[in-house]
């Protein structure tokens, strides 16, 4: 099992934790557009309105660069930990900030729920990305321009391969013969030979 980085689990508190700020935030001042609430004095809904948006789009792109070096080092990729929440959240989150709403208490009642969906789906990424930790590391093996091995056909290396015996260091001549393993091939040359020989 491989434990998970520091970093990366230093990146997803932060990002939830900025995420809940939002949230409240948001509900906050949706409270207040909504004469639920009484605004407190000062600037300091203001200044946090536009400090924790910003601090939580820098935690999401280093969560993020996180994420996706934690799983590559581990043979996967991203998409395979993807989820709804989390791209529906921060789509929603993006839009919430570039088209605008009929009314302020809707607009902030919409960030607030976009932030809990980025939320709930960094924590759903965090419990698939712990799983595929608990796994053997999928082995990264060397291919050539084609992903087969330097030098070696494709049907030789998964017989090889199927087999469990070692490939050859060095190809052989009849690796190259594609009429010994393509019967396709066999018969189209022995069409062509008796048709270019003079009949007797």
């Amino acid at each position: 099992m491989t434990r998970p980085p520091a970093r990366w689990q230093v990146a997803l508190w932060a990002l939830v934790a900025l995420a809940v700020m939002l949230a409240g935030l948001s509900m906050v001042r949706a409270g207040i557009s909504a004469d639920v609430l009484t605004s407190p004095g000062g600037k300091a809904v203001t200044v946090l309105s536009i400090a924790v948006p910003l601090a939580l789009f820098f935690a999401f792109l280093t969560w993020s660069n996180a994420t996706k070096d934690v799983v590559e080092a581990h043979g996967g990729t991203v998409a395979a930990v993807r989820n709804w929440a989390i791209s529906g959240g921060s789509i929603i989150l993006v839009l919430s900030y570039l088209l605008p709403m009929k009314t302020p208490t809707a607009f902030h009642v919409v960030r607030a729920a976009a932030a809990i969906l980025v939320i709930i789906g960094s924590l759903i990424t965090h419990n698939r990305v712990s799983r595929r930790l608990a796994e053997p590391a999928t082995p990264v093996t060397a291919a050539g321009p084609a992903g087969l091995a330097d030098d070696v056909p494709q049907q030789r290396q998964s017989v090889s391969l199927t087999a469990g015996t070692p490939l050859p260091a060095e190809p052989q001549p009849e690796d190259w013969n594609a009429a010994l393993w393509d019967p396709e091939v066999q018969r189209d040359i022995e069409r062509r030979r008796r048709q270019s020989t003079p009949p007797a």
